[in-house]
């Protein structure tokens, strides 16, 4: 199992090669992982934590977001490391986690604090 290297990002855990792709969808944004070589791949999904708020400046109003996720490699390796490389070393097929906020804390990943 392996994702398209096309759109998707590279970062190394441990001396092992990893790719990933984060891809947003209504309500939730997906997370595939998938050792290089290896015939394992880990799922998850992320909301996507954003709150729209109306402000004026100067008579002039506009909306701002609030609390939008960034996916990086840190989050990444946070979630690597959660699994477990021994875990993920002997699995085959889908390693499913669910809501990945269940395992990283994410005002860690926030572009700016909710309100």
């Amino acid at each position: 199992m392996t994702i398209k290297r096309k759109g998707s990002r590279k970062i190394t855990v441990d001396e092992i090669v990893f790719w990933w792709k984060a891809t947003g969808n209504d309500g939730w944004i997906s997370i595939v992982i998938c050792p290089e070589r290896m015939n394992v791949k880990i799922v998850g999904t992320f909301e996507y934590h954003s709150v729209f708020v109306k402000e004026s400046i100067n008579n002039q109003k506009y909306s701002k977001v609030h609390g939008q996720i960034i996916i990086t490699n840190r989050v990444i390796k946070s979630i690597i490391h959660s699994v477990g490389i021994d875990k993920i070393m002997i699995s085959k097929g889908t390693i499913h986690l669910g809501r990945l906020e269940n395992i990283y804390d994410i005002d860690q990943a926030l572009r700016e604090p909710t309100i």
